[in-house]
């Protein structure tokens, strides 16, 4: 009676119909002996047609991309067996967190050696165009092993490492000069006048995003960055300049280079504050993704009647993904993407899309009442499919807002101290590079780049190009 108790059980776990193959979570990194840089690995099933069985033996493929000159060593666990990854049985049946070390051969070690005029080694790193993409895969590194000093670049640091790019630089913009370049260059905008307008749909890791911006980067900055509202969970943080908590899901802002950005109106409620010389404007609706805890029916805030009340978008960002895992099964998120980008089209229809993917989450098991059903596989697939689903209709006025692969690059012991954080957030000096990310894609597109700069252009110096 026992057994057959266990066997109804497991077979509650089952795999996603995107990839029905994946029975198992395999975490799996290349480590460079040297460098310390940590690389993940993607393992996906093998095209046979007995991976889409639960008994019998599974068989799994990866490609290691390493562009730095070292010796990697493999490394990693088998999270879960028999799709117990993929938490969409009840709460009560929710597995442990037992992970089990894969073992390696003690030979399997890859060596990469990189020629001093590729690309890719450290030394022509600043000589590199760019980034004009918010999707650009990167690794951290340790400064002390570059040939330039990273902190006088603007590069954020994390753990005494900074994320790099492979192809391509990070310009290092201030949010003043990004504030300036929303101005200037209206970038992606169909309208040409009237103040630059971000229509911003998110949840929580949307509004730290929006602290730093609005606080032009002093939020949780320098020695304030080790606060527990800083590291993880600020939802109960009394922030001035604009309430962004769950009772306060409409927030019109409006920013300028000198003074940041302050809400001018909540929940249709008039604020008796302003700013000076606007730059910009950021109506910020605070969501629960495409699930139940929303405070009405998500779907009503694309109606007319509700973007009528707010300036018209020059730019739409959609963050999704992170509650839509934590709470609705994954047919039913299919089901809810279509509906969303039928009214995103409806209501955005010359408009550019950025879209956020889910955060990376890894090295436990959810937390929360009810469970935040939150896991790795499951947060990349449900990002996967969004992705595809969001190219597919809006071809080139996408741009995809990859913010998990920054996390994901982190040594594991890094990435299991951010994973402590039960609402699974990223410290606040990870917010600053996810905002970086998103500048670069937006600022140094090559459409904007090849105008000229308009009258009055105030250039910051930290954007000043290498010769």
């Amino acid at each position: 009676m026992l057994a057959r108790q266990e066997k109804e059980m497991v077979e509650l776990f089952q795999t996603i119909p995107s990839e029905p193959g994946l029975w198992d979570s395999i975490t799996l990194d290349a480590v460079g002996q040297s460098s310390g840089i940590s690389i993940p690995v993607q393992m996906q099933a093998v095209a046979h047609a007995n991976m889409a069985r639960r008994n019998t033996v599974h068989v799994y493929e990866g490609e290691l991309q390493a562009y730095d000159a070292d010796v990697f060593a493999i490394s990693g666990v088998v999270e879960y067996r028999d799709a117990a990854w993929n938490y969409e049985q009840p709460a009560s049946l929710l597995d442990e967190y037992r992970p089990e070390r894969i073992s390696v051969l003690r030979d399997a070690q890859i060596r990469v050696s990189v020629p001093r005029a590729s690309s890719f080694h450290p030394e022509n790193h600043m000589r590199l165009p760019v980034c004009q993409r918010t999707d650009e895969p990167g690794r951290w590194v340790q400064p002390a092993t570059l040939p330039f000093a990273a902190e006088a670049h603007g590069q954020p640091l994390y753990g005494g490492k900074v994320w790099l790019p492979y192809r391509c630089r990070l310009r290092s913009y201030t949010y003043s000069a990004f504030l300036q370049c929303l101005d200037d260059y209206r970038p992606f905008s169909p309208e040409t006048t009237g103040k630059y307008t971000v229509h911003w749909f998110g949840d929580t890791n949307s509004r730290r995003a929006l602290k730093k911006i609005t606080s032009l980067g002093q939020w949780c900055s320098g020695i304030m960055a080790s606060r527990p509202q800083c590291l993880c969970d600020d939802s109960g943080e009394a922030f001035p300049r604009f309430t962004g908590q769950n009772t306060v899901r409409d927030t019109l802002l409006e920013l300028n280079d000198e003074d940041g950005g302050w809400s001018v109106r909540e929940n249709g409620m008039v604020k008796n504050r302003g700013i000076q010389n606007t730059l910009a404007q950021v109506y910020y609706h605070r969501w629960e993704g495409l699930t139940q805890y929303n405070s009405g029916r998500w779907q009503d805030v694309f109606k007319p009647s509700a973007l009528g009340l707010y300036p018209q978008a020059n730019l739409v960002v959609i963050s999704i993904g992170n509650m839509d895992v934590s709470f609705t099964q994954f047919l039913e998120y299919t089901r809810q993407l279509n509906e969303l980008v039928v009214l995103l089209q409806s209501a955005y229809d010359e408009q550019h899309i950025v879209l956020r993917m889910p955060q990376y989450f890894c090295c436990r098991a959810p937390s929360g009442n009810p469970p935040r059903r939150m896991q790795k596989d499951r947060n990349r697939l449900y990002g996967d499919y969004a992705r595809r689903l969001f190219e597919l209709h809006f071809g080139s006025r996408l741009h995809v807002w990859d913010v998990s692969g920054i996390a994901e690059t982190l040594p594991l012991e890094q990435r299991r101290d951010v994973a402590g954080c039960a609402v699974n957030t990223v410290p606040s000096e990870i917010v600053d590079l996810e905002n970086l990310q998103l500048m670069n894609g937006i600022c140094n597109a090559a459409s904007l780049r090849s105008k000229p700069k308009p009258d009055g252009w105030r250039q910051d110096p930290a954007n000043i190009e290498l010769a």
